[in-house]
């Protein structure tokens, strides 16, 4: 009897589920040294863009170098960086001393709900606190997100070694290029395409992070403008929590609402505060977005749901503020070659890629 080998789609199919399999296993494996890697290209094409817009001024006659957009965008970011850290730093010891002030104040309006409930349901006994108010322990999570920042704030040195050795790399880039592709035809072809990918990743990451800063700034500012604790950490949480679709602009609203509650017991004021927030999301997200993009993100929804849940389940929260880029930018390289090209009209939400 002949014997029977695999068709050529079964085995193309089964090597695909291999390999994807493995990257997942290696994603996981290796997340002390891919995720501050990820980190760091994020923040290159965030340099490299800053840098080209930089680049653009003029002064009279005179135009920056590209080494001077590069420089001033580095020092621009590490400015923006040391305020941010300034910021995180000196709000986390001010929570960790309020903290107290703040359960004895869900301990007191806890209290008066359920009394009241009690009254309404005609019960006998109000249910008690004691139950909840052991799980509900503020320093214990300032403690946490304190040891998480410190995590964080080891990270960010090795990102920016990375950046710098990326930084380095793109000196080189055009040499070796025409060491691999010694023909003249196929190094215009590879820089043209390299080129238009490196734009578009540019221009998304620029615009997603002035996005997100925008929202911060109106946050800060609303936050501020109501006498609301912690309004410049409210406003981080706000920039970086804009980066996960869906879920974070809801959180980001949520939180300082709930603390508007605790700090001044006011259903009318946490009101304001939350129709404020949700307001000025919106108008950012449906107004001022697709107005400067020309398009929203152009992402399946689906695509984007199962992105962030699987890049969540992976890196955790720094997965799931990295998922999206991380999308746009496989959509922006799949559609630049013809055989993947496929796949990111699949990716995109009405098929166009161009």
């Amino acid at each position: 009897m002949p014997s029977s080998s695999p068709s050529p789609g079964v085995i193309t199919a089964a090597a695909s589920f291999g390999l994807i399999a493995l990257t997942i296993y290696l994603l996981v494996v290796g997340e002390s040294i891919l995720m501050p890697f990820v980190l760091a290209i994020f923040i290159t094409y965030l340099i490299v863009a800053l840098g080209d817009r930089i680049q653009r001024l003029k002064v009279g006659r005179w135009q920056p170098p590209a080494w001077l957009g590069i420089a001033a965008a580095v020092c621009i970011l590490l400015l923006v960086i040391a305020m941010t850290v300034q910021i995180a730093a000196g709000n986390i010891s001010e929570v960790a001393e309020a903290a107290p002030r703040y359960q004895q104040r869900l301990q007191e309006m806890f209290t008066q709900g359920m009394a009241f409930a009690a009254r309404v349901l005609k019960l006998k006994e109000p249910p008690t606190f004691s139950a909840l108010v052991a799980k509900v322990d503020f320093g214990t999570w300032v403690e946490r997100f304190a040891a998480a920042f410190r995590v964080i704030a080891a990270d960010i040195i090795q990102v920016f070694i990375y950046v710098a050795f990326l930084l380095l790399e793109l000196q080189t880039y055009d040499r070796k290029l025409k060491a691999v592709f010694p023909e003249r035809g196929h190094q215009e072809k590879l820089r043209a395409t390299l080129k238009a990918m490196g734009r578009k990743i540019e221009r998304y990451v620029l615009i997603k992070t002035g996005i997100c800063l925008l929202n911060a700034t109106l946050s800060y500012t609303i936050l501020s403008g109501f006498g609301v604790d912690f309004a410049g950490f409210w406003a981080l949480l706000t920039f970086v929590l804009n980066f996960i679709p869906y879920i974070g602009s809801p959180m980001s609203t949520l939180f300082p609402t709930v603390l508007t509650l605790l700090q001044f017991g006011d259903p009318l004021v946490m009101a304001l505060v939350m129709g404020s927030l949700v307001a000025a999301h919106t108008f950012v997200e449906n107004v001022i977005e697709p107005h400067v993009t020309g398009k929203s993100l152009n992402l399946s929804p689906v695509v984007m749901i199962l992105s962030l849940s699987t890049w969540g389940a992976i890196w955790g929260i720094t997965g799931m503020i990295l998922s999206v880029p991380l999308m746009v930018i496989g959509t922006i390289v799949l559609a630049q070659f013809p055989k993947t090209r496929p796949i990111a009209v699949l990716m995109s939400a009405n098929g166009d890629v161009s």
